[in-house]
């Protein structure tokens, strides 16, 4: 199946499953996993977006960064398909692109390329190639490929393939780890 089309699918998906009871025991194990996890307990910068729509809400991953004293970036997009990671406080002011997402409004200054750990967002994850299908402007793998950085995937059962669907080109950026409730399974 071509991208778009197993996009398409993969957000269908995404809506329905966020609507019941699974889903949110599901984000609550990722969560605990995360937590635990020894990259983001050593990492002192947290590089995440600002949760939209059928997304692992990551809010309460932000607080987390927060309470434990981490420093947390955002990234701001910009019209040639690239983006910095700007820190984010609660004093932060934010806008919407033009793509819907929360941005920082001010991002002259307090800027971190890379932060230590990315918690990178996408639709789908793959076990067998630690693919990650994103929602298609290409920002992650382009600012992958400039800045090298850990990153990890949260992918709730719905998320998450031992095998990818999907085909993955050159540009295409690996994630280095996978979270997901799926691999108890």
């Amino acid at each position: 199946m071509d991208k778009v089309s197993f996009r398409k699918k993969q957000i269908d998906i995404m809506e329905e499953f966020m609507k019941s009871d699974q889903a949110q025991k599901e984000i609550n194990e990722v969560y605990l996993k995360l937590f635990d996890d020894s990259g983001f307990k050593a990492a002192k910068s947290i590089g995440i977006t600002l949760s939209m729509g059928s997304e692992i809400p990551t809010f309460p991953i932000i607080k987390e960064c927060w309470d434990l004293g981490k420093e947390v970036y955002i990234p701001k997009t910009f019209k040639d398909y690239s983006m910095t990671f700007v820190q984010y406080t609660k004093d932060t002011e934010l806008e919407t692109s033009s793509f819907g997402v929360r941005e920082p409004k001010n991002y002259q200054t307090d800027v971190l390329n890379p932060p230590e750990l990315i918690i990178a967002p996408g639709l789908a994850f793959s076990e067998d190639k630690k693919a990650r299908l994103g929602f298609g402007a290409g920002y992650y793998d382009r600012y992958l490929a400039q800045y090298p950085t850990k990153t990890v995937a949260l992918a709730l059962s719905r998320q998450y393939y031992l095998q990818t669907q999907w085909p993955v080109f050159v540009l295409d950026k690996p994630i280095d780890q996978i979270i997901s409730v799926a691999k108890d399974a």
